[in-house]
C-alpha cells in the first residue's frame, strides 16, 4: 500500500508499506478521506516530538476491508468514522471493558502509525457509524470538533457569558461554534488571517480581532469593560497567544488551553491565583461520546462543514499537502488527503 512518510522535519515522502492485517477484534479499514489536523502540521515543523520515520494522520473515515477474529464480517463494506485515540489492550478497562475507558489510550499518527496511508487497521471499538446525511468527508473533520466539545463540555457556557477564543483554526472555529450553540453572548475570536473571519462570522463570532494588533490585551480587556472575558480558550498552540490567556480572562473566570506544541510558557501561576481563575487543561477528545454528538449536531445542520474544506489532494501530492497546511497559503483551512 502507499503511506505518507515524515522521515524528519520538513520531510514527507509517499512510500510503499506492506498492508496491514487485522489482529483479533481489529479491523482492517481503507482510507477513502483522511485530513490534515494542527498536530500533522506540528510533527511536520518539528514542534511536537515524534520519532521518524513517522506515518502521521489521525482524522479520517474509511471503508472496512477485512475483519479480524471475534469481529463481525457484515462489517465488510460498511463505512465509518474512526475514533483515533487507541487503548492499550493491558489495563482493567481494556480488560473488563469498556477499553474507550482506557486510561492509557494514545493518539495514532503521533504515537502510533497513522492514517496518511490506503490502509490502516484499528480496533472494532473505535469504529462510529455515519449518519443519513453526512458525507464521507464530513465524518473525516471529527477530531476538532470532538475536542471543541470536550472543552465546551467542561466550560458548561452559561447564557449571556463573553466568551474569546484564540486562533481560527479547525479547533478554533469548532470552539466559536460551539460558543455560539451554547448561548454565548459577546463571543470574541482573534487570529492572525482575515479570511478565515468570514467563516468565524458565520459560526457565530460577534467580534473579530487581528491577534498582530498592537495592544491586543489592552484593547479586548475594554471590550469587556476593563475586567476581561468570562471564559477564554486557547486553541492556536501560539507562545504569545498561551501567555496571554490570564491577562485576558476576568477575575473567577475559566480558562482553557487546547494549542499545543514544545515550545509554550509554562501558566502563570501568581496571576492565575490572585484572579481565583479556573484553568482547563483539553488534551484531546475526550472519548466518551463527543465523537457521536458531533455527528448528531452536523447531521442536525447544526454545523455546516463546507466552509472548512479549502484543499483537496492524493496520497502522491502529500507533500505539497503538507506545505500548505503548515504554512495556511492560500487561504487554508482544512486539507483533505483522499486516498
Amino acid at each position: 500500500m502507499k503511506a505518507v512518510v515524515l522521515t524528519g522535519v520538513g520531510q514527507v515522502e509517499v512510500q510503499e508499506r506492506p498492508d496491514p492485517t487485522a489482529d483479533p477484534l481489529h479491523v482492517v479499514v481503507h482510507v477513502d478521506v483522511a485530513s490534515l489536523c494542527g498536530t500533522d502540521a506540528h510533527q511536520f515543523e518539528g514542534r511536537i516530538d515524534s520519532p521518524f520515520p513517522r506515518v502521521p494522520g489521525h482524522d479520517f473515515a474509511g471503508t472496512v476491508v477485512s475483519v479480524g477474529e471475534g469481529v463481525d464480517e457484515s462489517l465488510v463494506g460498511q463505512q465509518f468514522a474512526v475514533k483515533p485515540s487507541l487503548p492499550c489492550g493491558n489495563c482493567a478497562a481494556c480488560v473488563d471493558g469498556p477499553s474507550l475507558d482506557c486510561p492509557n489510550k494514545k493518539l495514532i499518527g503521533l504515537w502510533s502509525d497513522g492514517c496518511f496511508a490506503e490502509l490502516v487497521a484499528v480496533p472494532r471499538v473505535n469504529l462510529v457509524p455515519i449518519p443519513d446525511g453526512v458525507p464521507i468527508w464530513g465524518a473525516a473533520l471529527l477530531e476538532p470538533f470532538a475536542v471543541a466539545l470536550n472543552c465546551i463540555d467542561r466550560l458548561q457556557i452559561k447564557l449571556g457569558d463573553s466568551v474569546l477564543v484564540l486562533g481560527q483554526g479547525p479547533i478554533g472555529l469548532a470552539v466559536a461554534r460551539f460558543a455560539a450553540l451554547s448561548g454565548a453572548g459577546r463571543l470574541t475570536v482573534t487570529d492572525v488571517r482575515e479570511e478565515v473571519f468570514e467563516v468565524s462570522r458565520a459560526f457565530g463570532a460577534t467580534d473579530c480581532l487581528d491577534s498582530r494588533t498592537d495592544g491586543l490585551v489592552d484593547r479586548v480587556l475594554e471590550m469587556h469593560g476593563g475586567r476581561g472575558a468570562d471564559i477564554v480558550v486557547e486553541t492556536s498552540g501560539a507562545p504569545a497567544a498561551s501567555a496571554s490567556v490570564i491577562d485576558l480572562v476576568r477575575k473567577e473566570g475559566k480558562a482553557s488551553f487546547i494549542g499545543y506544541a514544545n515550545d509554550l510558557p509554562g501558566i502563570p501561576v501568581v496571576p492565575m491565583m490572585l484572579k481565583t481563575a479556573t484553568v482547563f487543561g483539553v488534551g484531546g477528545n475526550g472519548g466518551r461520546g463527543q465523537y457521536e454528538r458531533s455527528l448528531e449536531l452536523i447531521r442536525a445542520g447544526r454545523v455546516d462543514l463546507s466552509p472548512l474544506v479549502t484543499h483537496r489532494f492524493s496520497l502522491d501530492e502529500a507533500p505539497e499537502a503538507f506545505e500548505v497546511a503548515s504554512t495556511k497559503r492560500d487561504g487554508a483551512i482544512k486539507v483533505l488527503l483522499e486516498p
